[in-house]
């Protein structure tokens, strides 16, 4: 039973390597130069290993790696009439050079409303009062 999914020839065999780190980049909480992208990385990846990542599996030209831990927060909590402190998980910042271009984040959420041309039509239109009613 434990043989069930043997390959009889497994040099026919396609293989796909997936690795076990994932980065996530995050948007910086103060002013960066515009070629530096912000990461948190795992603990047990080297600067080595967010290059070679950056640059196998999203073809990024990386100048520079530079990393530093962030300690993770202390939270008050009150459990059963008593105060118990929990401590978030610290992680690691990696922040990446760029070799050449700027990075900049998107604008998701803009502020400014788009002006429509019916809107602008409606507001040059004289409104006509309605009273109100209870039926």
């Amino acid at each position: 039973m434990a043989y069930r999914h043997v390959v009889k020839r497994p040099q026919l065999q396609a293989r796909i390597f997936l690795c076990n780190w994932y980065v996530k980049i995050v948007r910086p909480g103060r002013e960066i130069p515009d070629n530096t992208v912000q990461f948190h990385v795992p603990m047990d990846m080297s600067k080595l290993d967010v290059r070679n990542y950056l640059q196998s599996i999203y073809n990024v030209d990386v100048y520079k790696v530079n990393t530093r831990i962030q300690h993770g927060k202390t939270k008050s909590i009150v459990k059963n009439d008593k105060l118990v402190k929990k401590k978030l998980p610290d992680y690691k910042v990696a922040y990446v050079v760029l070799a050449s271009g700027t990075f900049k984040f998107p604008d998701l959420f803009s502020k400014e409303e788009p002006k429509d041309d019916k809107s602008s039509k409606t507001d040059d239109m004289p409104q006509k009062s309605v009273p109100f009613r209870w039926f």
